[in-house]
C-alpha cells in the first residue's frame, strides 16, 4: 500500500513524502483510519507523528536509513532520514520514497496529514509510467510538488534503501538519486568526486539544486528510462560499496 505524508511548512509550501508499506496486514490497519491529521516533531535526523492508531507486529531496535517505521509507545509513524537509530523497538512498516534529504528539510512543529493518494490525482500519462517502473521491481509513486509532478521511487535490494526522483519534461526523463555527500569544494571534496567520476561510475556525477553530489541520468524515452534507472542504481550500490571501505 501507497501512503502520501503531506507537511506544512513556514513558507505555505506544504511538503510530500510518499511511503510504501510492505507489511500488507497492517496496511489494511492503517488504511481504515486514514485520513489523519498530527503534529511533527524531529529528533535527530527522523521526523515522527502521532497518528493514534493500534499496531502490534515484531519489533526491532535496529533500522535501515530510508525507513517507514511504527513507534508503539506513541502510537507513531516514523520516518529515519539518516543514520540515527530508534530510541526504542519500532514496527518495520516499509519505506519513504525518493531522495531522503527531503525529509531532512521538514519542520518541527508540521502539521501533518496521511492518506492514500488516488489514481484520478494525477495524468494518466504519469499513471502508465509509474505502472511501468513499478512492473521493472521499484517502489514508486507520483509526486506533486511546487505545482511539478514527478516520480518518486527507491530500490530495496541487498538490505540497502536507494532513493531517486524522476521528473518528467518534455524533451525526456531527469533521474535524480539520493545524496551522496554535502559539496563544500575542500580538496576531499574535490578528489572524492575525480575518483567517484573516473573509477566507479557510468551514469553523471551531479549536483541536486540542494547542493549535494548526487548521481543523475538522461533518458530519451521509456524503454531508455528503465535503463538508465537500473545503471543508477547499480552505480550508486557501487559508491556505497567504495565509501563503506574508506570509512
Amino acid at each position: 500500500m501507497y501512503l502520501r505524508i503531506t507537511f506544512s511548512s513556514k513558507n505555505g509550501e506544504p511538503m510530500e513524502i510518499l511511503g510504501h508499506i510492505s507489511q500488507e496486514d497492517l496496511g489494511d490497519i492503517l488504511s481504515k483510519h486514514l485520513p489523519v491529521s498530527s503534529v511533527a516533531e524531529r529528533w535527530k535526523e527522523e521526523i515522527y507523528f502521532s497518528t493514534g492508531i493500534e499496531l502490534s507486529g515484531p519489533t526491532t531496535s535496529r533500522i535501515v536509513a530510508g525507513s517507514l517505521a511504527y513507534w508503539p509507545p506513541g502510537k507513531a509513524l516514523c520516518l529515519f532520514a539518516g543514520s540515527n537509530q530508534p530510541y526504542g523497538p519500532v514496527i518495520p512498516l516499509g519505506w519513504f520514497l525518493g531522495p531522503r534529504h527531503y525529509v531532512l528539510q521538514i519542520e518541527d512543529g508540521s502539521e501533518v496529514k496521511v492518506d492514500v493518494p488516488r489514481d484520478e490525482e494525477y495524468p494518466p500519462d504519469m499513471l502508465k509510467l509509474v505502472k511501468l517502473i513499478r512492473e521493472s521491481g521499484y517502489l514508486v509513486a507520483p509526486r506533486n510538488w511546487r505545482n511539478v509532478v514527478s516520480i518518486v521511487g527507491a530500490s530495496t535490494k541487498r538490505d540497502t534503501r536507494i532513493g531517486f526522483e524522476i521528473f518528467v519534461e518534455n524533451f525526456g526523463y531527469i533521474i535524480e538519486s539520493d545524496p551522496i555527500f554535502k559539496r563544500d569544494f575542500s580538496a576531499i571534496d574535490e578528489a572524492l568526486q575525480l575518483r567517484i567520476r573516473a573509477h566507479l561510475i557510468k551514469s553523471r556525477l551531479d549536483i541536486n539544486e540542494e547542493g549535494f553530489v548526487i548521481l543523475s541520468e538522461y533518458a530519451s524515452n521509456e524503454n531508455d528510462l528503465i535503463d538508465k534507472l537500473n545503471r543508477l542504481i547499480t552505480d550508486y550500490q557501487k559508491v556505497l560499496d567504495v565509501l563503506s571501505l574508506v570509512s
